[in-house]
């Protein structure tokens, strides 16, 4: 009779096959793989789940970041899998975001403060806040004290959080659930347009006009920042952003709903906002907006192959 190999030590072959695989100390990010290595790493790590991608009662996520998704995800023929799966690689990704920008912006308040207490900034700080300023596209003609003053103050409007439900949602939309070209050629999640370049991916359906290709990111988590900051730039946004500050201000949780119907602008469907409020409700993915990261999901111990497997792949 013989003997079946222990789950683990299947799971632990699986992932020395990987191409890629690194921990850092904010986590393990995966390169390349299918959805079957992806679901075992899932459940090795207990990443389970309500409807299987809601962490709750407990509302944390483990730090496992994938750069892409899985190269037969439209393959996937079980709609209710396909997107539980789509949430739950995206969902990290999003929280780590966040944590990013929030870092961002304590550096700015910390600015800000050293600002109002002392009138000036140091040569550095003044580089920093221009540096910042063309980054979230912030623009002026005043110059000396007034000029920081606006750009500190319209920095602090601009540099927060935005919702994952809200990133997780629009992805969808996008995406059509991660199984579009964009998505799985070139890890767009949000379909960012590019004119006049021949750089990107060609849309299949345009016969007409070869001005514009769709952008090519290196990772999911690059498109997702892309997003992000679209949203904490752009004019046409700033409704949203003024609504986050109030509810922020208030010390309440901020959730994709309250934001949905400022959000008409990311697609020239009329139709848009309700379609994403109603999506976002479905699923439910208000509670990823309340969750966190937790590092201690993956702190089991490991075993003495994979550890070393993990040290030669380190990023």
């Amino acid at each position: 009779m013989k003997k079946k190999l222990p789950y683990g030590l299947i799971f632990i072959f699986c992932l020395l096959c990987l191409p890629g695989l690194a921990q850092t100390s904010g986590g393990l990010w995966f390169k390349k793989t299918d959805t079957a290595t992806i679901q075992d790493i899932f459940r090795f790590y207990g990443y389970e789940g309500e409807k299987g991608y809601l962490m709750i009662p407990g509302y944390a996520y483990p730090p496992l970041f994938f750069k892409t998704l899985p190269a037969d995800f439209n393959k996937l023929k079980d709609e209710d899998s396909r997107h539980a799966l789509f949430i739950k690689i995206l969902a990290p990704l999003a929280l780590r975001l966040n944590g990013e920008i929030l870092d961002e912006r304590r550096r700015i308040e910390t600015v800000y403060k050293s600002f109002l207490a002392e009138g000036t900034l140091s040569a550095d700080r003044e580089k920093f806040v221009e540096e910042k300023a063309a980054k979230y596209d912030i623009f002026t003609r005043l110059k000396g004290h007034p000029r920081y003053k606006l750009l500190l103050k319209e920095l602090l409007e601009r540099v927060d959080i935005i919702p994952p439900s809200v990133m997780i949602t629009a992805a969808a939309l996008e995406t059509n659930w991660g199984t579009s070209r964009p998505a799985l050629e070139g890890n767009a999640l949000y379909k960012k347009l590019e004119w006049h370049t021949q750089k990107g991916l060609k849309p299949q359906d345009e016969k007409e006009d070869d001005s514009y290709r769709i952008k090519i990111y290196p990772d999911l988590y690059a498109s997702m920042s892309d997003f992000a900051l679209k949203l904490n730039s752009q004019p046409a946004f700033k409704t949203m952003r003024r609504l986050r500050r109030e509810v922020l201000s208030r010390g309440s949780t901020l959730q994709g709903t309250m934001l949905a119907h400022t959000l008409i602008w990311n697609s020239p469907l009329q139709n848009y906002a309700g379609i994403f409020e109603y999506t976002l409700a479905y699923y439910e993915l208000n509670i990823i907006d309340k969750s966190s990261l937790n590092s201690k999901m993956i702190d089991k111990e490991l075993p003495s192959g994979l550890a070393i497997f993990l040290e030669k792949s380190r990023l």
